[in-house]
């Protein structure tokens, strides 16, 4: 890869859209599912559905599940079990459960899937995921309605369950009086983006949806959408005889596009080294905690210190992607902030040295 292109410093979203932080997604490699019994036959089919679930979640759509290449990993999903156990649930803890149901909670060996994943070239999807702001307009037989918890708790709930399953965080509009000061019915169908951006700073989200859902008797269904973030417009129609194939299609499509954005697929592995250098790192805690924070992203293979001086510690990473890639992620978090363009050694060997400095936000273990 050219330095040149190194060189260029990497802007994931320009002005009002600068991201506001990723939102850290657990329990990827996580399903749980209510079953009948104990018994093993039902064990591994859930393994199966659990299987796909966490495929679906960690590329960000069913594009392997399609694959010749996964149909054997499919019928052996059990290899790629960490552990399980059977949950009994008493009294409904949570929405999603159940109470008084039986269920098996299966954790998957992450570095097996990502390396299935990768192996096949298709994406993988990290913890830290865009936030979408969803504004949307509810049209059934021209009665219309904005999308809110007051007012359309039951399609909120309907949107908050298909996101789920692709692992896509999404906010809603409150829709009190202070958006409804600045944003009409009208404005959405009209897409009167002037009016809905200044709505959506109050948010901050990284992704921003705009659409309808429209339903007309003996007509069936049609979702409207466009997606805006990192100066890119997405705009598509959706047709369907019911409204939750309507609203499934329209996070399995987000899903599609953020993941195509945010996710590192294995073809654009360049396995090479650079240095990164972090200043305020002062004590040890906040060496390691940032340490541990470079190797969970997915660009990066390994990382070690390479250089302490006083609070400044420079770690040299081993790429899976380009450095653009790894410059991307770090932007998106919250962890660490840019400091200079990236610039090159001035030694015999060409090396890429980028600098941050540490903002104290918060780093995950």
């Amino acid at each position: 890869m050219k330095l040149s292109k190194v060189l260029l410093l990497l802007c994931v979203i320009a002005g009002a859209w600068r991201p506001a932080g990723a939102v850290v997604v657990e329990d990827l490699f996580t399903v749980e599912l209510a079953v009948a019994d104990q018994t093993t036959s039902l064990r591994l089919e859930a393994f199966s559905q659990a299987f796909r679930q966490v495929i679906v979640k960690v590329s960000g759509s069913d594009d392997a599940l399609k694959s010749a290449a996964f149909e054997r990993p499919i019928q052996r999903s059990a290899r790629y079990v960490k552990q399980f156990r059977y949950i009994n649930r008493s009294q409904a803890q949570d929405e999603e459960f159940e109470a008084g149901r039986l269920y098996l909670r299966i954790d998957f060996d992450q570095q097996l899937i990502e390396s299935l994943l990768r192996e096949h070239n298709f994406p993988v999807w990290g913890r830290e995921r865009p936030s979408s702001l969803l504004v949307i307009s509810y049209d059934v037989n021209e009665k219309i309605k904005l999308v809110s918890e007051d007012a359309t708790p039951d399609l909120i709930e309907s949107l908050d369950q298909a996101a789920a399953v692709h692992a896509v965080p999404v906010l809603f509009p409150l829709m009190d009086l202070e958006d409804i000061s600045m944003v009409k019915i009208g404005d959405i169908v009209a897409r009167e983006y002037d009016n809905i951006r200044t709505m959506a700073q109050r948010y901050q989200p990284d992704a921003l949806l705009v659409g309808q859902i429209i339903g007309r008797s003996g007509r069936g269904w049609q979702g409207d959408w466009e997606v805006r973030f990192a100066d890119q417009i997405f705009k598509w129609q959706h047709k369907a005889p019911s409204k939750k194939e309507v609203v499934d299609q329209v996070i399995r499509h987000l899903a599609r596009i953020l993941a195509l954005e945010y996710a590192l697929e294995d073809h654009r592995r360049t396995e090479q080294s650079l240095l990164l250098s972090v200043s305020a790192l002062e004590g040890i805690d906040r060496l390691v905690s940032v340490q541990k924070y470079l190797q969970s992203l997915n660009a990066v293979d390994s990382v070690r210190v390479a250089m302490i001086n006083r609070d400044v510690v420079t770690y040299r990473l081993e790429l899976r992607n380009d450095p653009e890639d790894l410059q991307r992620l770090i932007e998106f978090g919250e962890i660490l902030e840019q400091e200079d363009f990236p610039q090159v050694s001035a030694g015999g060997e060409e090396q890429i040295i980028l600098n941050y400095s540490y903002i104290d936000r918060g780093v995950g273990n």
